[in-house]
């Protein structure tokens, strides 16, 4: 039994012997715990929206991870003291040892002016003009839904063009094939690819991985597979496109291959687009296992 649990069964006994002390009043049940989230995921949510809101910033909640109670030293102690009692108990032993320890532990709880706080991991977008920046920040509420502190986990910027795929990126939605809302696991292994690598990037280096990630993602969608092949040879058509004038798709005869890189040992990804009219005229690129060009 937890010391938390202690205090709030103290709480209702006072309750109940207040509603039963007062004239004609009756005993109103405190919220549930889906309702004390709720009211605090609204309340952060209300705050951010306010303080972003105050720079120009439109703030968009997207997800939220699990709900973690941050306890202070003292009610961490008081837990440990009931859990033992209860291992005791359990096992027909005493308590009478422990006991005491309990109750001064409580008094101690009594006299700590520590908070105790609700860490709320949250995902959340902010736009302002052409620019999307999006955030997983911890944040720190207390039990009147005041934000103590939020810490960023992670963040980067894309350009509006990529918020529906930023947005499914971070909330990990499915984007090849729509399995009655349920992300396919082909999805979820390219999230945890790309999330792997994201992670240790930086600054234009992880913003310019991203806006790759994003438009490989588009090309995924419209495959719907993230099979190499398929991407690869979409990247490298839009690249040549990009980089060789009048080049046009329907001129050239497109081939995948898979190799290794002699030194890195990693994962290549090759297209070769051969020129219908001359089959001496041969375009190459290759592209990492993120599908970042190499050429």
């Amino acid at each position: 039994m937890s010391g938390i649990n202690f205090l709030n069964r103290f709480a209702s006994v006072l309750l109940i012997i207040g509603a039963g002390s007062s004239c004609g009043l009756k005993y109103v049940p405190g919220p549930s715990l889906e309702d004390l989230a709720k009211n605090r995921k609204e309340a952060l949510e209300q705050k951010l929206a306010q303080d972003f809101g105050a720079v120009n910033k439109r703030y968009v909640s997207l997800t939220y991870g699990e709900t973690v109670v941050v306890k202070p030293q003292s009610y961490q102690r008081l837990d440990s003291l009931f859990e033992e009692k209860y291992r005791l108990s359990k096992l027909g032993l005493s308590t009478k040892e422990i006991d005491p320890l309990i109750e001064t532990q409580k008094m101690a709880l009594l006299a700590d002016t520590t908070e105790v706080l609700y860490m709320e991991t949250h995902w959340f977008e902010l736009i302002q003009d052409t620019t999307c920046e999006f955030i997983i920040a911890q944040c720190f509420l207390n039990n009147r839904n005041v934000l103590r502190k939020m810490e960023y986990i992670d963040e980067f910027q894309t350009g509006k063009s990529n918020k529906i795929w930023a947005e499914k990126y971070m909330k990990e939605d499915w984007f090849t094939r729509n399995m009655d809302g349920f992300t396919s696991n082909d999805d979820l292994a390219f999230y945890a690819m790309m999330k792997n690598k994201e992670f240790g990037l930086k600054d234009e280096e992880k913003n310019k991985f991203l806006d790759n990630v994003f438009l490989v993602m588009r090309f995924a969608a419209e495959n719907q597979s993230t099979a190499p092949q398929g991407i690869a040879l979409k990247l490298a058509a839009r690249q040549m496109k990009m980089e060789i004038p009048g080049f046009k798709t329907p001129d050239y005869v497109f081939s995948f291959r898979k190799d290794t890189d002699p030194l890195s040992k990693e994962t290549v990804y090759v297209v070769e687009a051969v020129l219908e009219a001359d089959k001496n005229v041969m375009v190459t690129r290759r592209y990492d296992s993120f599908y970042m060009p190499l050429d």
